[in-house]
């Protein structure tokens, strides 16, 4: 099969550079094309404007372009594109099949700071803080830059951390972790047993691997080992999370068994627990 080059990817693009004014939305990185030959670097914009009359003519899109490995290595390209501000840049179009977010391949930054009216309302509305109060899981603030909702909850009489995964752009998203959230909730004893009693069964041998080779005790793990019991009531719930799939992990401090790492037990309300680790 014939190696690809950057003249690949740049054939990908119409061969006519545009002028456009774009709104950075975020940071910018690195990783192999689909072509898996070389790198290239890309950000998104929140939107782009006509460089003439300013007026807004996409929402969301992708800027990419192509990395030598030296560029790649010097890693100045991350400091192209700073979040939030506007940029007038020269771009060509992908020309393949539409794609869900349009693609644009950058050839030139002209210049930074350009005054736009409409893209700085846009600036102005996305970072205002999205808050939802719900009756069962109290005040939730959305972090756009990770999309999920940050809150709190009471769990076996204790206040825990919550983060909510969720589709910005797809409100019923929002929804659906906030149901399975409140699920757990409202059966929280009998899931805090099912979960610690998983991690227990899980990973209680691996504790005790830990303990013997931990020089700073003098308990023996073979005349009083770290029992199943044990383990589940050391184990100290700090957080749960939930996926926009309705996947949750539950979060633990370790109690110094694994020297500071975490527990992490990852499950689903229809199959209870289905996998138990450490990390960190």
């Amino acid at each position: 099969m014939k190696k690809r080059t950057i003249k690949d990817f740049i054939a990908l693009y119409n061969s006519d550079d545009e002028e456009k004014l774009v709104l950075i939305q975020s940071g910018t990185s690195a990783d192999k094309t689909f072509m898996d030959n070389f790198w290239s670097a890309h950000t998104c914009a929140l939107a782009m404007a006509d460089v003439q009359t300013g007026q807004v003519i996409s929402d969301r899109c992708y800027l990419n372009w192509p990395l030598t490995d030296k560029e790649r290595e010097a890693g100045e390209y991350s400091n192209r594109f700073a979040k939030g501000k506007v940029y007038r840049i020269k771009v060509r179009c992908w020309k393949g099949t539409a794609l869900s977010e349009p693609q644009w391949y950058v050839t030139e930054v002209l210049e930074e700071d350009v005054p736009c009216s409409a893209l700085e309302d846009i600036w102005a509305e996305y970072i205002k803080p999205i808050v939802i109060e719900d009756e069962v899981l109290g005040t939730l603030t959305l972090d756009r830059e990770m999309s999920f909702f940050n809150g709190t909850c009471r769990w076996m009489g204790k206040e825990v951390q919550i983060s909510l995964d969720v589709d910005i752009e797809n409100k019923s998203s929002w929804t659906r972790v906030r149901n399975v959230m409140k699920k757990l909730i409202d059966g929280q004893e009998t899931w805090d047993k099912a979960l610690r009693d998983f991690a227990a069964k899980q990973l209680t041998n691996l504790a005790n691997e830990w303990l013997a080779d931990n020089d700073q005790t003098d308990r023996n793990p073979e005349k009083d080992p770290i029992t199943e019991d044990e383990f589940g009531n050391r184990i100290i719930l700090t957080e749960f999370s939930v996926s926009p799939g309705g996947r949750f992990t539950a979060w633990y401090e370790d109690d110094d068994m694994f020297w500071d790492h975490v527990v992490i037990v990852e499950a689903t309300l229809k199959k209870g627990p289905i996998s138990a680790d450490i990390q960190g």
